[in-house]
């Protein structure tokens, strides 16, 4: 048994991974599957290359520091990849969707790590869903032309993340990942990522239903994130004082009759979505973290994407209208400013 044992470890340990994009999100990962696994880069460009290729990764997190160094570089410098974890902001994916292209080949998997609605949604659904185009996080079909759907697993994230420099993450509540096959079948090849992913300390569980956590978490992003603009504070506030938390339960009314309507099963009822925000104190969201420091907000994949698919069913949403509207006029006016 330890022979076989051994044999898969040695198999796994040839799979080449990289995380491409260093973010938050993808800093956290990068530096979590480095610690314990050999081969690993990650796909950066401009300062942020240069950054990592002088100082190394850091992470921050409930294990304690740790900093180290991993191979970084265009596509071009990396070469063929075996898993490749997509971390970019979502508005941000259809241009690295392009630049990933060199790290591919046709059993390569694609792992989006990216908030909000996927440009998956309909794909591999079979009977349940009547196929449909998202056109606010893939208005020319680029992203379905460039990354095919038989290589994609669905994934969704259970944590948060800062980055506090361009080779340094924070993450304090426990690095979490779900996985699962956008076609909801029964496959080895996320079973064996995701023991992968819990071998380097990544908590991962594979969900037979992608879509259920994936509206979970849009949901829990859609009511706290572009509020948080809108409010300028943190989640504490947001999700435990009136009125602001008014506000939040009316927009997750909202969302919920559009995720129901798509059949999704939630995994945490309202009040426990609800609790579970003001529990985590004064965290901002990363849509304030994005608007502090000037860069674009998440709205597509998390507000207009939700808006879309509601608009599909006749579901209207006026209050989230409403507050993705001044969230970017927000953000626009202080880029503008900015500039």
């Amino acid at each position: 048994m330890k022979d076989v044992e051994d044999n898969i470890a040695e198999q796994q340990h040839q799979l080449r991974l990289c995380v491409a994009g260093a973010g938050a999100i993808g800093i956290t990962l990068a530096t979590k599957l480095a610690a314990q696994y050999p081969n690993v880069s990650i796909l950066a460009r401009g300062r942020t290359l240069a950054d990592i290729r002088e100082k190394g990764i850091a992470l921050t997190d409930r294990d304690g520091h740790r900093a180290l160094e991993v191979p970084v570089a265009s596509a071009e410098g990396l070469g063929i990849q075996d898993v490749v974890f997509l971390c970019p902001k979502a508005q941000d994916l259809p241009q690295l969707a392009k630049d990933i292209q060199p790290l591919l080949h046709e059993g390569t998997l694609i792992v989006p790590v990216v908030n909000g609605i996927p440009w998956w949604y309909f794909e591999g659904a079979g009977a349940s869903h009547r196929p449909h185009d998202i056109h606010a996080v893939d208005p020319g079909r680029e992203l379905k032309a460039l990354l095919p759907s038989a290589c994609v697993i669905g994934c969704v994230t259970m944590f948060t993340a800062a980055r506090i420099s361009r080779s340094e993450a924070v993450a304090m509540n426990g690095v979490k990942l779900v996985l699962g096959e956008i076609d909801n079948q029964d496959k080895p090849r996320s079973h064996e990522l995701g023991a992968l992913l819990n071998a380097c300390g990544i908590e991962t569980r594979v969900s037979e239903r992608i879509r259920d956590p994936l509206w979970t978490k849009v949901i829990a992003n859609l009511m706290s994130n572009p509020l948080s603009v809108v409010a300028e504070t943190h989640l504490r506030d947001l999700c435990g004082l009136e009125p602001l938390s008014r506000v939040v339960k009316q927009l997750l009314n909202e969302a919920l009759l559009v995720a129901a309507s798509y059949g999704a099963r939630l995994e945490l009822d309202p009040e426990s979505l609800m609790k579970f925000a003001a529990g985590m104190g004064e965290v901002k969201t990363s849509m304030l973290q994005d608007y502090e420091s000037g860069h674009p907000l998440e709205l597509g994949a998390i507000c207009d994407a939700v808006i879309e698919l509601g608009d599909i069913r006749g579901l209207d949403m006026p209050l989230t209208r409403t507050i993705t509207a001044i969230a970017r006029y927000k953000s626009d006016a202080a880029m503008r400013a900015a500039v």
